[in-house]
This record gives structure tokens, C-alpha cells and sequence, in this order.
């Protein structure tokens, strides 16, 4: 027995022993591929980086810093994958402030405000007093439109930190596209002062881009022309710097422009980076079919491969060559954005009227994006460029449900439902958003609404109405579904007191008017009820709204 004993004993120290080798092999082969992949990144080659790069995810798909190098190589190459590999970082990692700010930054560059607006919101009251997330803020405000609220988050960052020249240039280049020509003036005189001032190099050639493109914006094309050639001409130039004198060129139609567009051609034809910038903005200053004759000469081993090949799909889709788009990217296959191959696929079939065929395809996508965060958003963002509205809305619901803390997506999905005039889905949405926050009245107001208009009385609607109402009685909406609620109950008179308690310009939105008209309608007031009833024909109303309007005004 003690033998025995023993020899289990032994065996077991050996399986131990084993298991913590082979775990110490994994750790080193991940080593072993991302030390591969930083000295393919320092020569430049892409193509081996994103080899390595996977086989060490294979090995472990949550080594942040593997994840973290896909991301940067997917935003170098402006791919769809960015978003996911920035999205994963964030959820492997989310109390650091430096992935969610790289998140933000990618979401941005391709204007998904909603994304780069839910990814700052999370980060903590602490790390909003640092010049680096103000700086953000700053971006994301000036993204969206919201000028006033973009100067102050720059102010802010430079008040944090004086020496950091980032939030500096920002505001700059802000100022720059304003209208005050004192801030105009001293915009540029920043900007050249940190053109020449600041050490860190990519500070300074940014600076030198906003001074091109205020040329350019101008018609000033001799200044444009010698700022970009000497840009293009430094060493710590980028590609993209090349590209903005291609702009130059092209804009004041010099006989230069296809010469010096050809020699940027085959420099992208020999680097992934470069190719997708090529890429792209051919696509932005040509033409889709342009860009589809440069990729078509490329070599096959480049063009069936990232970046090309989702490039080339792209140029496919928009000129609508539907059947060759198909047997190209067929029985390819794209690894990380399997699901964006799938989804060209699916509206391939749909542009050959192959329907059964293409929602088939769009299931494989969805299948494939599975429950990743960032591979839904992309879907979701494609199926709405393509305007596939079911599509678009299913992979909202899909984030609805599985996602809370994506901020933006209810309110789309709430505009969406909206414009479709599709109560009972707004209904059942709102009874998720409140009884994730019951403490929201805005959002027990609209379940109230909504559940009046349907006759849901399982919702409780009066009482939710009620205490919306009673928690802000002077609030336009929650005095209108308030005395609707009334109205329902036949308390005509105090329907309309409720309503009377708004100013004369509140009970003229049209919005509100309608239930000002059917509570004076309730207490014989037929003339003056009409008057109100008559503006809601300036507005798009529910299907439930307009029919009790309309009967309203028609009895």
C-alpha cells in the first residue's frame, strides 16, 4: 500500500512538474512570436508582424500585449478589425485609462461618436482631472459638432498641464475653422509656434498639416504647395504626408499630380500600411473603380490578403459589381474579420436578387461575430450604411440586451423604432431601459406613454404617469402623458388644469398641443381644441398618436 501510495505521489509531482513546464513553454513561445513581431514592426513588415502576432494569440488569445499590437497594426491599416482588437483591450482591461482613451481615439477616426462617447463616459471621476482625457473630451466634442464645449476641454487640458503642446494644437486647429478672425490670426501663429518649438516630432509635423490644410482651405496653393513638399520631404514624414501633397497637387491641378501619384503607388504596392492609405484615399479623390484598377494590378498574393483584399471588396460594393465581388472573395478567407467577409458576401447575394441566399450569408456573419462587442458594432454600422434596416435594428436589440453599457445604442434604437412608428417594440424597450433604472423618470414617463397609447394596462401606466409627473410637475412630457392618463380616465377637468399649467409657449409645441386639445375637447372647449389639435399636423407622430388626434379633431 505505501508503494502504491508513493508511486501515485510520483506520478502526480510528475504531471505537476509537467503541466508547469508546458505552461512555462506557452509563456515563452508567446514571448518568442511577440519578440518576432516587434522586429518585423521595426523593418516595416506588416505582413510577417500580423503572422506573428497571431500565432502568439493562438497560444493565448488575452495576452494584452499582443492584442495591443493587433490593434495598433488594424488601425495602421484602417481596418474593421481596430475597433475589435481596441474593444477587447478595453474588456480584458477596463479600469485603465490609456484603453479606453485608444478606444475612443479609433472609434473617432471613423466617426463612431456613440462608441468613443460610452468608452469615455466609463472611465472614473479620478482620471477625468488629467489634460489627457480633457484632451479627448476636447476631440470627441469637436467630432460631434459641439464647438463651445470643445474649446472648453482643450482650455481645461492646457490649464492642467501648460507644457503639453497636444491640447494646444488642438485648440489651435479649432480656432483655425472658426469664425472669429482674431482667434483665426492667433490660431495660426500658435500652430507655427509649435512647429517649430515642440520636441517631440509628431507634435510638430501635425502642426505643419494644419497650416497645408488652411492653406488649401484658402485657395492659397503656392503657400500649400511648399509647406507639403517640405512636410513630405523631412524624415519623420509619414505616408499620409505624402498623401496631403497628392491634395495639394490635385487641387490646383498641377501637371505634377499623376506623376507624383504613380511614384506613391508603387511605394504602397510594397507595404501594407501604406497600401490601405493609398487605398483609401484614391477612394476619396478619385473613384471606387480608379481604386479597384490600382488594387487589380497588384500582385495575386497581395490582393488576396489584408489589407487589400477587404479594400478591393469595398471598391466592388460601391460600384455594384455584385457577381465578380462574389467569386473573389468567395473561398477566401480574412481571419479576424471573417464575420466583414461574410457580410460582403450576404449583400453580394442581395445585389444578384439572391435573397434566401444573402440572409442566409447574414447569418453567418452574425454567427461568426458571435459575442464580440466590437465585431457587432462593425455589423451593425455596415448593415446601417447599407440601410438594411431589420439588420440594423436586430444587432441593436442584440446590444441592447447584451451590452448595458453601451450608452448609445438605445438611443438609435429608440429614433429607429420611432421613425417606423413601431410602438409596441418602443414599449418593450423602455420597460428594459426602466427596470434597468428605476429611479429614471424620463424613461418611466416613456413606458407610461408609450403603454397608454397601446392599452397596456399590465404596465401600470397611469401610476408610472403619475409619478413622473409628480416628480417634476412643471416638465412639458410628463404633464402631457400625465393628462392623457387623465383624459383615458374620463377626468377631463383635470387633464386639462394639468396641461394649464404650462406656459402659452409650451402648450403651442407641437409635441404637447395635441393633448392640450384633447383635454379641452374632454371639457366641450371645441374651437380652442381644434386650434391645438390642428399643430400636430407639423410633426411625425406615432400611428396611435395621429389616429387620436385625428379622431379627435374629426368628432
Amino acid at each position: 500500500m505505501r508503494k502504491t501510495t508513493i508511486v501515485i505521489s510520483g506520478c502526480i509531482v510528475l504531471l505537476l512538474l509537467g503541466y508547469t513546464g508546458y505552461r512555462g513553454y506557452k509563456v515563452w513561445k508567446q514571448d518568442h512570436w511577440l519578440k518576432m513581431a516587434d522586429g518585423f514592426a521595426a523593418k516595416g513588415d506588416a505582413r510577417s508582424e500580423l503572422l506573428c502576432l497571431r500565432q502568439a494569440l493562438n497560444l493565448n488569445p488575452h495576452n494584452l500585449e499582443a492584442c495591443r499590437m493587433m490593434a495598433d497594426l488594424a488601425d495602421a491599416t484602417h481596418s474593421d478589425a481596430a475597433l475589435i482588437w481596441r474593444q477587447r483591450l478595453v474588456d480584458l482591461n477596463p479600469d485603465s485609462l490609456a484603453e479606453r482613451l485608444a478606444l475612443a481615439q479609433t472609434a473617432m477616426s471613423i466617426r463612431d461618436f456613440g462608441v468613443a462617447s460610452n468608452a469615455l463616459a466609463s472611465v472614473s471621476e479620478t482620471d477625468q482631472k488629467n489634460a489627457i482625457y480633457q484632451n479627448a473630451a476636447g476631440l470627441l466634442a469637436s467630432g460631434a459638432g459641439q464647438t463651445a464645449a470643445a474649446k472648453a476641454r482643450f482650455l481645461d487640458a492646457i490649464k492642467l498641464d501648460p507644457e503639453n503642446f497636444i491640447p494646444q494644437l488642438n485648440l489651435a486647429a479649432l480656432q483655425l475653422h472658426g469664425t472669429n478672425l482674431v482667434e483665426v490670426v492667433e490660431a495660426r501663429g500658435n500652430l507655427q509656434r509649435i512647429s517649430q518649438t515642440a520636441t517631440n516630432l509628431t507634435i510638430a509635423n501635425q502642426a505643419k498639416r494644419e497650416l497645408v490644410m488652411d492653406a488649401i482651405r484658402f485657395n492659397d496653393f503656392s503657400t500649400a504647395e511648399m509647406l507639403a513638399k517640405n512636410l513630405a520631404g523631412l524624415t519623420s514624414a509619414n505616408f499620409a504626408d505624402q498623401l496631403l501633397r497628392l491634395d495639394v497637387l490635385q487641387k490646383e491641378k498641377s501637371p505634377e499630380f499623376r506623376t507624383v501619384l504613380a511614384a506613391y503607388q508603387r511605394e504602397a504596392s510594397a507595404s501594407p500600411t501604406k497600401l490601405s492609405n493609398m487605398a483609401i484615399w484614391l477612394m476619396h479623390n478619385t473613384s471606387p473603380a480608379e481604386t479597384l484598377t490600382w488594387l487589380q494590378s497588384l500582385p495575386q498574393t497581395i490582393r488576396t490578403n489584408q489589407p487589400a483584399a477587404p479594400l478591393l471588396a469595398e471598391c466592388q460594393l460601391r460600384i455594384g459589381d455584385w457577381h465578380q465581388l462574389q467569386a473573389n472573395i468567395q473561398n477566401q478567407n480574412w481571419n479576424e474579420l471573417e464575420f466583414v467577409r461574410h457580410a460582403f458576401l450576404a449583400r453580394a447575394l442581395q445585389g444578384q436578387a439572391l435573397k434566401d441566399a444573402a440572409v442566409a450569408e447574414w447569418g453567418v456573419a452574425l454567427n461568426v461575430a458571435n459575442d464580440q462587442k466590437g465585431a457587432l458594432i462593425s455589423l451593425f454600422r455596415m448593415a446601417a450604411a447599407w440601410q438594411w434596416r431589420s439588420e440594423a435594428e436586430e444587432l441593436l436589440w442584440i446590444l441592447v440586451n447584451r451590452y448595458p453599457e453601451e450608452h448609445w445604442a438605445p438611443p438609435v434604437l429608440i429614433e429607429t423604432l420611432m421613425n417606423g412608428g413601431r410602438t409596441r417594440p418602443l414599449m418593450q424597450l423602455f420597460g428594459l431601459l426602466s427596470r434597468r433604472n428605476p429611479d429614471n423618470m424620463e424613461l418611466k414617463n416613456d413606458l407610461a406613454f408609450t403603454a397608454l397609447l397601446l392599452g397596456a394596462q399590465e404596465q401600470n401606466p397611469a401610476e408610472l404617469a403619475r409619478q413622473a409627473y409628480a416628480s417634476s410637475p412643471k416638465n412639458p412630457a410628463y404633464a402631457s402623458t400625465y393628462a392623457y392618463s387623465l383624459y383615458l380616465q374620463k377626468q377631463y377637468g383635470e387633464a386639462q388644469k394639468v396641461m394649464e399649467q404650462l406656459t402659452p409657449q409650451e402648450l403651442g409645441t407641437p409635441s404637447v398641443a395635441g393633448y392640450y386639445g384633447i383635454a379641452l375637447k374632454g371639457t366641450g372647449n371645441l374651437e380652442k381644441a381644434k386650434v391645438y389639435l390642428r399643430l400636430t399636423n407639423k410633426i411625425r407622430l406615432l400611428p396611435e398618436e395621429q389616429a387620436l388626434f385625428q379622431q379627435a379633431l374629426i368628432n
